[in-house]
């Protein structure tokens, strides 16, 4: 049975047919599929289509779209987890000493603990979304299109959300930061400073987020 690194890198010897792939990820499929058979056969049913169809196959564009957001997803994967952790970690550090002057370690402690859950969670939901789409892939670039499509629909309800979500925890901030006002300059420049960090990014999904993704979704053939 085809292993999912199999799918991976039978993909990227597909793209690479289609000059749509970098040397680096050509040379380490071509690599694997020196010492695999399933990626051999693999690659001899699409020689032998290729000599049916008289040479015709899929333009490079397309190929390397799907390239293109693999290599996405692959850069979150490895790196969102983390960032979400440091985070954590780091507000921990700025609430244990202005929410529990009495025991900040013990509190950091616990915004740290919820930022492992977290970062833990965000992992498993890039690794299935990852997976999801190299599978769809796999199978051919209008399955991908359609898998991508219905994601990129599910990431614009999730914007939906957020960009009032964010806005309300600035209101909230700033507001606990007026009525803190006396316990310390510390406290509320930190309170301040996050309702700025949220504004900001409710500019960023707004204004920059939220029209790529329907500019992809365009692209893909759905009318925003």
């Amino acid at each position: 049975m085809t292993s999912k690194n199999c799918d991976g890198y039978q993909l990227a010897l597909e793209m690479s047919r289609h000059g749509a792939l970098d040397g680096r990820e050509k040379e380490e499929a071509e690599q694997h599929a020196a010492t695999c058979p399933e990626c051999q056969r693999a690659l001899a049913l699409s020689a032998a289509l290729d000599q049916a169809l008289g040479g015709v196959s899929v333009q490079a564009p397309r190929y390397a779209e799907v390239s293109k957001a693999l290599a996405k997803d692959r850069f979150w994967l490895k790196y969102g987890p983390w960032v979400a952790l440091g985070s954590f970690v780091g507000q921990g550090v700025f609430l244990g000493p202005l929410f529990a002057p009495e025991a900040p370690l013990r509190l950091w402690a616990i915004v740290s603990a919820v930022g492992v859950l977290f970062a833990g969670g965000l992992a498993l939901t890039l690794r299935g979304l990852q997976r999801r789409a190299i599978e769809a892939a796999s199978v051919g670039v209008d399955t991908w299109m359609a898998q991508r499509r219905a994601r990129i629909d599910t990431e614009l309800k999730d914007l939906a959300i957020l960009l009032w979500l964010f806005p309300a925890m600035s209101v909230a901030m700033a507001g606990t930061a007026f009525l803190m006002r006396d316990k310390g300059l510390l406290g509320v420049v930190t309170l301040l400073f996050a309702a700025g960090v949220n504004l900001g990014m409710t500019v960023y999904l707004a204004r920059t987020r939220r029209p790529r993704l329907l500019r992809e979704r365009a692209e893909l053939g759905v009318a925003p």
